[in-house]
C-alpha cells in the first residue's frame, strides 16, 4: 500500500465516536471524491465509504436497509441523524455552539418551524449534568424549543456576556382544582322538634313546600370545602325556571322562623 493510501486511509476512517468525529469524516470523504473526480458518483462514494467504517460506525452501517447503504446522499443523511452533537454543559461558549449547530440541523432538514421535531432532535443531545439539567424542567419548557434554548443560555452563560434572565419566562401556574361539588338535601325543623322535613321540588303559595319523602325532595348543590355564605344551586331543572335557592322573609319580624320562605 502506497504512502498516499495509507494517508488517505486514515484520514477517511470512521468509528463512529461523536458528531465532530462524523462531520470531520464526511469532509474528508467529499474531498477524496473530488480529488478522484467523483464527487457526483453517488454510488462510487457510497461504496468507498463502506471500506473505511469500523467499530461503532460499521455495526451501525450493517444493520441499515441497502437503499440506504449504496447511496451516499441517503447514507450522509442517515450518518448526520445517527451522530448527533452532545451537550455536556460545560461552559457557556458551549451552550452557544449548540444552539447555534441545532438551529443549522434544523435549517438543513427544512424544519426550522417545527418544533415537535427540533425538542425530539434535541432531547437526545443532553449528556451528564445537563441531561439531568434538562429532565428537571418544567414540561413546558421542555416541550419549546423557544423556550429551551432561552432556558439554556440562561442556565449556562457566558461570561460577560448578555443578561439573559430577565427574559426567562416562568411556567404558568398549574390552575387551580375547581372546587369539588357535592349534592344534597336542604332539611327544614323546627325549634324544640325532633321532626323534620324537606324542602320539596313542588312549589306552593309563597315558596317551595315541605316534604317527609326525601325521594321529593330538592336535590341542591354546595361547595363542602368551605364553611362560609354560599350559593346553593338547583341541577338538572328540578324547578323550570329556577336554578338557584333564596330566601326572603314575608314579614317584617326578621328574628321569626314562622315568618320566612324560600325561593
Amino acid at each position: 500500500m502506497s504512502l498516499v493510501i495509507e494517508q488517505i486511509w486514515e484520514r477517511s476512517q470512521f468509528r463512529g465516536t461523536d458528531a465532530k468525529e462524523c462531520e470531520e469524516f464526511i469532509s474528508a470523504i467529499v474531498k477524496h471524491a473530488y480529488e478522484q473526480g467523483k464527487l457526483r458518483d453517488d454510488e462510487w462514494i457510497a461504496d468507498f465509504v463502506a471500506t473505511c467504517l469500523t467499530q461503532d460506525a460499521l455495526r451501525w452501517w450493517s444493520g441499515l436497509d441497502d437503499e440506504t447503504q449504496w447511496s451516499w446522499k441517503k447514507l450522509r443523511q442517515a450518518m448526520f441523524s445517527r451522530y448527533q452533537p452532545k451537550f455536556y454543559g460545560e461552559s457557556g461558549e458551549e451552550a452557544e455552539q449548540f444552539v447555534h449547530l441545532v438551529r443549522q440541523r434544523a435549517r438543513d432538514a427544512g424544519k426550522q418551524k417545527d418544533n415537535d421535531w427540533i425538542i425530539t432532535f434535541v432531547s437526545d443531545c443532553f449528556v451528564g449534568d445537563a441531561l439531568r439539567w434538562h429532565v428537571s424542567l418544567d414540561q413546558s419548557i421542555q416541550d419549546d424549543w423557544k423556550m429551551l434554548q432561552l432556558a439554556l443560555l440562561v442556565q449556562y452563560p457566558r461570561e460577560g456576556g448578555f443578561d439573559l434572565s430577565r427574559r426567562m419566562p416562568t411556567p404558568a401556574s398549574a390552575a387551580s382544582a375547581p372546587p369539588k361539588i357535592k349534592k344534597g338535601r336542604v332539611r327544614v325543623c323546627k325549634k324544640n322538634e325532633t321532626n323534620f322535613s324537606f324542602l320539596s321540588k313542588q312549589a306552593g303559595q309563597g315558596g317551595l313546600r315541605l316534604t317527609s319523602s326525601a325521594a321529593e325532595a330538592l336535590v341542591v348543590e354546595y361547595d363542602p370545602s368551605t364553611n362560609d355564605p354560599q350559593t346553593l344551586l338547583i341541577p338538572d331543572d328540578q324547578i323550570p325556571g329556577f336554578d338557584i335557592l333564596g330566601a326572603r322573609w314575608d314579614g317584617q319580624d326578621t328574628k321569626s322562623a314562622s315568618s320566612s320562605s324560600v325561593l
